[in-house]
């Protein structure tokens, strides 16, 4: 029924193509110790992009969709029966059924909605509109864009990426041009008042926050900085040298591992975060990588790998963290290029 739902979604030229990848994708991989959802996105301007629905524990593709231009993030939260992707060069976000794959709606959104968080209880999601300074807050109860916060006082800033905890919000901004220094924000989380806002680096990519301590990649610097915020304004503790344009980051559930996705080769890192000590991971073949997830005990990231030729599909690789193997590859359904990545713990069949 779901693979029906799926031709009736797309056009009667895309429904083909896509339909034929997706039947060419649903092959047998070993098994892997998860169950659940992995959902990516592909971004390559050339074709069209699509959001794609893999099983966990095989790698067999459950569904493809069309939805809008160079979709950057990916996000299912919880209790809502819906994903939400975030399509820059169209300026929405596309909502999508979990049931049948069919398109719920688009929210238009400030320019180039990028990087993207949903709250621990699914009501809102958060997303860096990277072509402005701002923040925009979608109600998935609606379905609408309820809110803009600014998260810089620089009015040239792009605001990339976002992290949420229960009441505060966390946000990256680059600077007007690459050269200028970046900064990280705080928000309220409920009505978008700003904390503080203090310089980090060149191009600051991506936050993520663990109690009191903040770690932040800093693409044009190499670096992960960690950061701790218990004072009224964040202290720097380290600055680790991380690999080549460290960009999304995943911490494992007993907070030791770092997985941390880069834009240069080697495609990832696993930081030690007790020790600092850093493990690189490649994966050969591809190209650059896109974001990663991680299974929900953390012993496995799900990670996009873009082809390096545009003329063959790009993957997603799973990663086992603690031995740092390469533990499987999972050919995207059509495009060279995935992206966003989003594990859901949801089993689709």
């Amino acid at each position: 029924m779901r693979r029906l739902a799926l031709l009736l979604a797309l056009s009667a030229v895309g429904a083909g193509l896509i339909a034929a990848a997706a039947l060419a994708a649903r092959t047998h991989h070993a098994p892997c110790p998860a169950r659940g959802t992995v959902w990516a996105v592909e971004r390559f301007d050339t074709g069209p992009n699509t959001l794609a629905a893999f099983d966990a524990a095989t790698g067999d593709v459950e569904g493809v969709v069309t939805i809008g231009k160079r979709p950057i993030g990916v996000v299912a939260p919880r209790h809502t029966g819906k994903v939400y992707t975030a399509d820059e060069r169209s300026n929405q976000l596309t909502v999508v059924s979990k049931r049948d794959f069919s398109i719920v709606t688009h929210i238009p959104m400030g320019a180039f909605p990028h990087h993207m968080m949903a709250a621990r209880d699914g009501r809102r999601i958060y997303v860096g509109e990277y072509g402005t300074n701002k923040i925009g807050v979608v109600d998935t109860a609606t379905d609408t864009l309820v809110a803009e916060y600014t998260a810089s006082d620089d009015p040239a800033a792009h605001t990339h990426a976002v992290w949420v905890t229960h009441d505060d919000l966390y946000a990256t901004n680059e600077g007007a041009t690459t050269s200028a220094a970046g900064t990280l924000s705080k928000l309220d989380a409920r009505t978008g008042v700003k904390e503080w806002e203090v310089p980090i680096g060149l191009r600051p990519s991506e936050v993520l926050v663990d109690g009191d301590t903040a770690y932040v990649t800093i693409r044009n610097e190499n670096k992960v900085k960690v950061l701790d915020l218990r004072g009224a304004l964040p202290s720097l503790v380290a600055e680790v040298p991380i690999g080549g344009m460290p960009d999304t980051m995943q911490l494992t559930r007993d907070g030791k591992t770092l997985v941390v996705g880069l834009r240069a080769i080697p495609q990832m890192a696993l930081l030690d975060t007790r020790t600092l000590s850093v493990r690189p991971v490649t994966f050969m073949g591809y190209g650059i990588s896109g974001h990663q997830s991680l299974s929900p005990n953390g012993r496995l990231t799900y990670i996009a790998l873009e082809s390096a030729v545009t003329s063959r599909p790009g993957a997603i690789g799973v990663v086992d963290n603690r031995s740092g193997d390469v533990i499987d590859t999972w050919e995207y359904p059509g495009g060279p290029w995935p992206h966003g990545v989003y594990f859901d713990r949801q089993v689709l069949r």
